[in-house]
Parts: C-alpha cells; structure tokens; sequence
C-alpha cells in the first residue's frame, strides 16, 4: 500500500479550524489557565479539531494556495477566537474588579496573595471571590458554553471565507466589557454600602468622642463588617453567575450571526 495522498487545501481548511480552536481554548478561563500543563492543553485541542473538523462545511477547492491568502484567513480565524473567549473570560474577571474595590473598602490592600492563574499579587478577597465563581461556573455547565459557541461559530462562519467586520461585532465585545464592570458591582454593592454607613458612623463618633483613637478601632471593625456581608451576600451569586452567563450565551449568538462572509478568497 502507498502513502496516503493529502489534499493541500483540505488540509488547509483544517489548519484553520486548528487555530481557531487554539486561540479559543488559550484565552478561555479555566482550560486557559496557566496551571494546565501545555501537553494537556495540545491534547484537548487536538481532540476538539479531529471531532469538529469532519462536521465543517466548506469547499476545500475554493481554499486560498498562495501564502497571503491564507495568512489573511488565519489573522481571521484568531480574531474570531480571541473574541468569543475574550467575551466569556470577561464573566469571571469580574471577581477581581470586585475583590479589587472591597480590598480597598475594607482596608485590605496590602493583604496579597500569588494568583497562579496571572502570576502577579492579588488581593485575598479577589481570590476568595475568584474561587467561588470559579466552582460556580463549572456547576453551571459555562465550559460548555464555549464548546457549543466554538461548534455553532463553525456553521455560520467556516473557515476560508473573507469576512466583514462591522461596528456590530466591536459593540458586542464593548457590551461584554460594560456588563463585567456591571456584575463587579452588583458584587461589591452590599459590602460597599455597609461599609459606606459604618464609615459615617464613625465620623459622627469621631466628632462626638475626639478622645476615641476611631482609626485603631475602626480598621478592624471594617474587616469584620465587610467579611460578615460578603459571606451573607454569596447566597445572591449564583443567580448573578447565571445572569451573566446567560447574557454572554445570547451575546455569542449575536456576535456569531454578525459575522458576515464576503466572498472566497481568490
């Protein structure tokens, strides 16, 4: 038997669906992070292309056989990847805005700790907040959100087409940025606005009594304060977890259907 003859523009169009793929699982949170060791994280993109690969429609005799048109397909395909993981990252990149503010309510900045996921000091409340959301996300099936937004963005958009990008697809991502800022403060907001009264009420004491030392009495009374809400307050997360998880689940239908092929590449 002879070697198995492969076709140069099948075997293009499947390049393409690798780097797609790739961009996705490289920034998507979780599967994306640098705990994963690389080997794993080359196995599972593999697999995912070997699987969606044969389900892709697209004419592998239209495909691009000069260096700059596929150069230009593959600058497209990472795009597309980089968005939609980008725009479900976003969801939980709102537990360190979050943990960032009530650090610096509460007096807690200076308390840090390493964050494998990034490499660099965090808060402790950005990690703890990061954790359970973390735990959430995974209880709440958001892994497969992206698979199921990798696998539809196949049908709308095969690889080897010229595609336009309109203002639509950047609002979308700009959306995505708003609601993670959104979400941050709905987490913040019960701690902020104890914290907001309690403060007061130390200024009014601090008029009333100048003997009492309120900054030696306060920090800790704020720490406390602000730890007691958060704890009370993690019963509203998993509703506000899947609030936005859904919204990011409707965003990437958009985003999708807003992507709009103009024509193949000679």
């Amino acid at each position: 038997m002879g070697a198995p003859i492969i076709n140069a523009a099948e075997f293009a169009g499947f390049v393409l669906v690798l780097l797609r793929i790739s961009m996705i699982v490289a920034i998507a949170p979780i599967i994306g992070s640098p705990n994963i060791v690389t080997e794993l994280k080359v196995a599972l993109v593999l697999t995912l292309t070997f699987v969606i690969a044969p389900l892709v429609t697209y004419d592998a005799s239209m495909m691009p056989m000069h260096l700059f048109g596929f150069l230009f397909l593959a600058m497209g395909e990472l795009i597309i990847g980089a968005a939609m993981a980008l725009m479900v990252r976003m969801v939980l990149e709102t537990a360190n805005l979050a943990g960032e503010y009530l650090s610096f309510q509460m007096g807690m900045t200076m308390v840090n700790l390493m964050d494998p996921q990034s490499g660099a000091q965090v808060p402790v409340v950005s990690r703890l907040i990061y954790i359970v959301f973390v735990l959430l996300f995974l209880f709440a099936n958001g892994h497969l959100i992206i698979i199921k937004a990798m696998v539809d963005s196949f049908k709308v958009a095969p690889p080897g087409f010229l595609y336009l990008w309109g203002p639509e697809l950047f609002t979308e991502v700009m959306k995505a940025t708003g609601r993670m800022y959104i979400l941050a403060v709905k987490i913040a907001a019960p701690v902020v606005a104890l914290l907001f009264c309690t403060k007061v009420s130390f200024g009014i004491v601090a008029k009333a009594v100048p003997q009492m030392q309120v900054l030696f009495v306060g920090m800790p009374l704020f720490i406390l304060a602000g730890l007691v809400i958060l704890g009370i307050s993690m019963d509203f997360w998993p509703r506000l977890l899947g609030q936005g998880l859904f919204e990011v689940q409707e965003a990437l239908k958009r985003f999708i259907e807003f992507i709009t092929p103009a024509g193949w590449v000679p």
